[in-house]
């Protein structure tokens, strides 16, 4: 027996217990600083413990914990269903910990109240108010520990009205995304959490949601939801020889425990198929709710394996090296069999008839010695972007798009030396962000004025957020991309003021700006922000900057109003 297993009883019991303290807390004035970090580190907990032991935190949607309130067990199954859609999506251990904070800190303040909601008792007058007010009251008291997770306090603030709008029909567009795993996971625990809910109340609830709501983001995190399901459909309950058994474990064969008066009365292991169900059974056994799990198998989740580093090792020997023939081009990018079909399709730009590369090698040469780093580049870094996982992950590919139509606009050209040389920098940076910033990203842009306006506005503006770790950038740029001139100029164009920009950043700067005007209607450059995009509209030969965004028109890029 592994030591995990050996210590995941108790990991359990304690998991359950902490809940259940720091849903106390906000009743002691003297504990209001130390709720956050306490919050937090059950958060941390919740996303370390369904990583090596998921089968155990599905069963307990199934199980109420008769010595726990009401709340705890609202709040336990909240968590556990954000970790299973945050598991299906492939969200990233820092995007599961925001959501799992905001998760918890949404009953911090009110579980008396929520308490007695869940008990069927009628609240005071002062207790309504309370409950009214309860996610605005959640973000004071984190805030008066001194810290306060601004993700957890953007997601509070929609939280309510995001939940009334998916419960009901109307068909109202609900833009945040990590508001709306919170949201799902919420409404689903509180069709379960209460004691005494019908049979297949899990099941109900998930179709209930899927047929009011025609949200695609909505739709795809109930099915992902149903999908960790089917892999791990530990919890159900079926008739096993004229008892009640419970399903704990199921692979090669199933493991049932036989419960009496809601106690565990034995183990079963069987290859025999059982109709299950979902059936809420209210104990305090701790046999069954946590000393169980030292006996059973623990199908863990394995980390998903990421491609960052090795991807951006080539994309260092492609900027670094000096080629002298595609087939050196070609031995670079061996390890990346996926790259062919999309660098085959970026080749068509490069072709008289607009026709795709036959192979790697045909679309080398198509594009030509001198570009064709610069693509392989691109392409890599494209496929990066593609595969990391994000809450706004379409929103994101959709403003990258955007980006580098404006670019090949403002240019007149969607190809080339050039083209690459400007685009590559921002697909590098943009893969940077989903690295290093995935919990700032945000789908609306951030519009609020600089400080020192003297200053450019940082691409990041675009996807939600001031401005890019600048050391981290910094070392990003130096460790793979060297003494390439176009990466220079965009760290020049992040950073400097307006009268030390060179002709480069300028065009890098011209750009973001923009594509900042397509993509928010609260933005307004400033005046030496115009003569930027005068100057480079003149010197890409368009008459004027009414002319470029006419063009821009023309496409009918995808935008989002705000």
């Amino acid at each position: 027996m592994s030591q995990t297993n050996q210590e995941i009883s108790k990991q359990l019991f304690e998991l359950i217990q902490k809940t259940e303290i720091v849903l106390r807390l906000y009743y002691n004035k003297n504990k209001w600083p130390s709720i956050f970090p306490t919050l937090a580190e059950l958060a941390q907990r919740y996303r370390e413990i369904y990583k090596i032991a998921p089968n155990a935190l599905h069963s307990y949607l199934s199980f109420y914990f008769e010595e726990y309130s009401p709340s705890t067990n609202l709040v336990v199954k909240k968590c556990i269903l954000v970790c299973i859609i945050s598991e299906g999506h492939g969200y990233s251990s820092k995007i599961q910990q925001e959501l799992l904070v905001a998760c918890i800190a949404s009953f911090i303040c009110i579980k008396n109240e929520n308490d007695k909601l869940q008990k069927g008792l009628t609240l005071s007058a002062q207790g309504k108010k309370l409950w009214k007010i309860r996610y605005q009251l959640a973000v004071k008291v984190l805030e008066h520990g001194g810290s306060i997770n601004k993700q957890a306090a953007r997601i509070l603030a929609r939280l309510q009205p995001y939940c009334e709008t998916l419960r009901s029909k109307n068909a109202i567009p609900l833009y945040d995304n990590t508001t709306l795993v919170v949201a799902i996971a919420q409404i689903i625990a509180f069709a379960i959490a209460k004691k005494g809910c019908k049979t297949n109340a899990l099941s109900l609830a998930i179709k209930r949601l899927y047929l009011t709501n025609t949200d695609d983001f909505v739709r795809s995190s109930l099915y992902k939801m149903v999908e960790q399901f089917s892999q791990l459909p530990v919890g159900s309950s079926t008739n096993y020889e004229g008892e009640t058994a419970v399903l704990l474990l199921k692979n090669d064969q199933q493991v049932l425990c036989t419960i009496k008066d809601n106690k565990l009365t034995r183990l079963i292991k069987t290859k025999k198929p059982y109709p299950y169900e979902f059936k809420q059974i209210a104990t305090s056994d701790k046999q069954l709710l946590f000393k169980v799990w030292s006996h059973i198998e623990l199908p863990s989740i394995q980390a998903k394996e990421s491609n960052f580093e090795d991807t951006f090792a080539v994309i260092e020997k492609l900027n670094t090296g000096s080629f002298g023939s595609f087939r050196a081009i070609e031995k670079t990018i061996a390890p990346f069999p996926y790259i062919e079909e999309a660098l085959t399709q970026a080749a068509k730009l490069y072709n008289r008839e607009a026709q795709k590369g036959a192979n790697i090698r045909h679309s080398l040469t198509m594009v030509g010695l001198n570009t064709a780093t610069l693509l392989c580049q691109r392409v890599l870094i494209e496929q990066v972007i593609s595969q990391l996982r994000h809450p706004f992950a379409q929103d994101i590919w959709h403003k990258y798009q955007q980006i580098s139509l404006i670019l090949a606009t403002l240019i007149k050209r969607a190809y080339g030396e050039e083209y690459e040389s400007i685009l590559s920098p921002i697909s590098a940076v943009v893969a940077f962000m989903l690295n290093h910033h995935d919990i700032d990203i945000k789908r609306f842009t951030y519009t609020e004025k600089e400080e020192d306006e003297t200053k450019p506005y940082s691409l990041s503006r675009l996807f939600g957020f001031s401005h890019f770790d600048e050391q981290k950038l910094l070392e990003y740029f130096d460790a793979h991309f060297g003494e390439s001139a176009a990466h220079l100029a965009f760290r020049n164009s992040e950073k400097e003021k307006h009268n030390a920009l060179s002709d480069d950043a300028k065009t890098f700067v011209a750009v973001k700006v923009l594509a900042m005007q397509w993509s928010s209607a609260n933005f307004e450059p400033t005046a030496w922000q115009k003569t930027v995009l005068e100057e480079q509209a003149q010197k890409f030969g368009w008459s004027g900057l009414s002319q470029v965004h006419e063009a821009i028109l023309a496409l009918s890029i995808h935008s989002m109003v705000e």
